[in-house]
């Protein structure tokens, strides 16, 4: 089979580091340049007369073949493919093409295949994918650990609970026994709220479930669980006009929870006041958390979210998760959060969360999607 003339464009193919070919509408090679030998073991020779297609691995060759016939319908539009192509010694190896439809060339009359030899590329993002795979399983298995053993504990925590709330009240303890009492019973307490916040941690992130929320709805239930802290505490939490987002509201109740809580328990000697803000940025809403608080140095602002990390006042009840949650929370449904903060002037802890649509309300309608003035103003809650 004679090779299509083509001496004005040898020197270019023979020099250049990628192997070169040369075949015809029907897939059959013409011409192979000598790089060729270092990608598929093949001398040139070796090659002419063979089909393309009969070298790429079974799984590829449909893929392949309708990118040449892609090829011979566009003409001027070089087009691009990835395959594992069969090697000289027996093995496949990864492959990228270019291909060129150049049959109108004078010069050429022929397709160009440039290809060249992407398999350590390849190698490495298998190894990656299974890397990832394995370690989303080990994480799967904590989860389910985690939540498994949060769960069984609660029941014998109530009966510690329960008989020695029992004990002390119907049995003659002397002061030291009823002082014996008080500690077992603080230290379920404390470890009760380790269990709740680990079934918190254990079943939030994760590609959450995404519904169209009212975040003033969310909000406002969130302080309504605070109500009393907020009310013991003086702090007074004012809500800006909040928009329409995309979210688990169950899970954004307690995302608001936690950062509102913290903000109240961390407070400092003058009364906190706790504003919640909405503003929007292209597809997404930030939402800022902002206090007065007694702030976080700036070299812990990374490690807050980190499970089981307290900073200061250890006298404070808490367990270290709330804010991880809060991080398995917003991750999970594809944001971000963070803390601009500094020891003694307060702490702002942002998110951002999709909203449904471009252009919707820019605060909260009511259930049947009307705007209401009312929504739109702050909201102070005492």
């Amino acid at each position: 089979m004679m090779a299509p003339s083509f001496q004005g464009f040898k020197s270019l193919i023979e020099n250049s580091p990628n192997a070169i070919s040369l075949i015809n509408v029907r897939g059959e090679i013409l011409y192979g340049s000598a790089s060729t030998a270092k990608i598929l073991g093949y001398p040139p020779e070796e090659l002419v007369g063979r089909n393309c297609l009969d070298l790429i691995h079974p799984e590829d060759r449909d893929q392949a073949g309708r990118t040449l016939r892609a090829v011979l319908a566009k003409p001027p539009e070089p087009l691009r493919w990835e395959a594992r192509v069969h090697q000289k010694n027996g093995n496949y190896c990864w492959v990228e093409s270019i291909v060129s439809n150049l049959l109108f060339e004078s010069d050429v009359k022929a397709i160009v295949v440039q290809q060249r030899d992407i398999n350590a590329r390849k190698t490495a993002e298998v190894e990656m994918q299974r890397q990832h795979e394995e370690l989303a399983r080990s994480n799967r298995r904590l989860e389910e650990f985690a939540y498994t053993a949060a769960h069984d504990l609660r029941e014998p925590l109530r009966t510690i609970s329960l008989f020695t709330t029992l004990l002390a009240r119907e049995t003659q303890l002397d002061a030291n026994g009823k002082q014996i009492a008080g500690f077992i019973e603080a230290g379920v307490a404390r470890l009760s709220a380790l269990v709740r916040d680990l079934l918190a941690f254990a079943t939030t992130g994760r590609s959450e479930p995404r519904q169209t929320v009212y975040l003033r709805h969310a909000i406002t239930q969130a302080t309504q669980n605070l109500a009393l802290e907020i009310k013991e505490s003086g702090a007074i939490v004012t809500i800006d006009p909040m928009p329409v987002v995309l979210g688990n509201e169950t899970h954004l109740v307690r995302l608001f929870q936690n950062l509102i809580g913290n903000a109240v328990k961390y407070r400092a000697e003058r009364t906190a006041e706790i504003r919640v803000t909405a503003v929007r940025s292209g597809p997404e809403w930030v939402i800022r958390i902002a206090d007065n608080g007694i702030g976080i140095a700036p070299e812990d602002r990374d490690r807050v979210f980190q499970p089981f990390v307290r900073l200061m006042n250890r006298d404070v009840a808490g367990t270290g998760l709330g804010l991880a949650v809060c991080k398995n929370i917003v991750e999970g449904l594809g944001g971000t959060i963070q803390v601009e903060s500094a020891l003694g002037a307060g702490s702002t802890f942002s998110f951002t969360i999709a909203a449904p649509f471009e252009g919707g309300p820019e605060c909260d309608a009511d259930e049947s999607g009307a705007q209401s003035e009312n929504h739109c103003v702050p909201i102070v809650s005492r």
